[in-house]
Formats: structure tokens, sequence, C-alpha cells
């Protein structure tokens, strides 16, 4: 009998709305914003509006596949997880004002992807 304790189904679908927020919100708010973040990030004009669509179907797919069965599958989190790092790394190189921002969108990163690490361990141990 398995005696470890399920995890919430709301840990998952927070994150799967987050996802679905940051793939969809610049592309159907703020895409001149973004392009303007992608061009201060170093990205040359011709891979500005790729990357963008890119950076978003790659969120928005993560956030669909957080309320299907790819919430059981370690290397899913851990794929999120990486994910978070890398944005965040290049935020953080190229962008370090980001660290001061007053919404601390960085900061907001560490528990993120903490979160997303304890899913990694609870989906081996098929607590998700």
């Amino acid at each position: 009998m398995n005696t470890t304790p399920r995890i919430p189904t709301y840990l998952p679908a927070s994150l799967g709305l987050l996802w679905l927020w940051s793939g969809l919100q610049p592309v159907l708010t703020a895409p001149q914003q973004s392009l303007e973040l992608l061009a201060a990030v170093g990205f040359q004009t011709a891979f500005r509006y790729p990357v963008l669509l890119a950076a978003s179907l790659l969120d928005i797919v993560f956030g669909l596949l957080c309320f299907t069965r790819a919430r059981r599958l370690p290397l899913f989190w851990a794929a999120q997880a990486a994910t978070v790092a890398a944005y965040s790394l290049i935020i953080a190189l190229t962008l370090p004002a980001m660290w001061l921002h007053p919404f601390a969108p960085l900061v907001k990163n560490l528990p993120t992807a903490a979160l997303m690490l304890f899913l990694v361990q609870a989906a081996r141990q098929k607590a998700v």
C-alpha cells in the first residue's frame, strides 16, 4: 500500500495557470513591450518575434500539460524548473535591473522553481 500523501491538485493547477498566463499575456496584451525586452536581452531584430512566439508556445504547452497525466512525470517538472532557471539566468545576466524591479519578477522565480523541484520528487514517489 502506498502511504505517500497525495499532492493537492491545486499545486500543479496553479503552475498551469501561471504558464498559460505567461505564454498568452505577452503575445496578446504586450507584444511591443515583449519585443523591446528581447531587444534589450540582445536578440537581433529578425529573431525577436520568432523567439517571442516560441517562448510563448513553450509556456502555453507547459501550462496545458499541467492539467494532463504529464504532471505525473518527474521529467515534466524538471523540464519546467530548467526552463525557469534558463529564463532567470538570461534575465539576470542581461537585465540585472530586474533584480531591483518593484514587482520582483526574478525573485518570484525562486519559490516557483522550488515548487517544481518539489513536484519532481513527488512525481518520483507517485504522489502527483
